[in-house]
């Protein structure tokens, strides 16, 4: 069974922080291009629609960052937590393949380019730097260097077939209820 929590767009990511400290789990809801960035004391995840959060794994985050316009719920079902987990840790496997680049303007790049595929310019140019760069590893500066670049060095990697960012986890996400 599955129930909305936060039935509108999250506006108050206090709000979420407190619940995720609590040991809850719950499952991003939200349309392809929303999700959240859930800041730890040294690293930062992303996750995106029909990923799990909360439980063990986020007790100590610091800090949430919502992007697109994301809700939570909450499911008892066995079957709906295993895909959210999957869906989580494919989120983590992408990340990691951008952390292993090793330049750091090509990581500030690939986490660009990947959050564009799947959400639109305007929701990535409002994701601060410090955010964004605790997710690859890099300074806040690199991701401010490489964001200009993104609009000439990302399209011609895609269009000769060298792109350095991994693909994104997702095609449109699948209604949990």
């Amino acid at each position: 069974m599955s129930s909305s929590l936060l039935p509108q767009p999250l506006i108050q990511p206090n709000a979420v922080l407190s619940q995720l400290q609590s040991g809850q789990i719950f499952i991003v809801q939200g349309e392809r291009g929303s999700g959240l960035i859930i800041c730890h004391r040294h690293h930062a995840e992303i996750a995106g629609p029909g990923s799990a959060i909360g439980g063990v794994f986020d007790l100590d985050c610091q800090r949430v960052v919502p992007f697109g316009a994301p809700s939570l719920i909450y499911s008892d079902d066995r079957a709906v937590r295993r895909q959210a987990y999957t869906t989580r840790q494919r989120w983590l496997t992408i990340t990691q393949k951008i952390v292993g680049l090793p330049a750091p303007l090509k990581r500030a790049q690939g986490i660009l380019h990947t959050l564009g595929r799947c959400a639109n310019p305007e929701t990535v140019d409002r994701l601060p730097n410090e955010v964004l760069a605790q997710l690859v590893g890099v300074l806040p500066e690199t991701i401010a260097m490489a964001r200009p670049l993104m609009g000439t060095e990302a399209a011609s990697a895609d269009t000769n077939g060298h792109g350095s960012a991994p693909r994104s986890p997702f095609a449109p996400a699948k209604a949990l209820l």
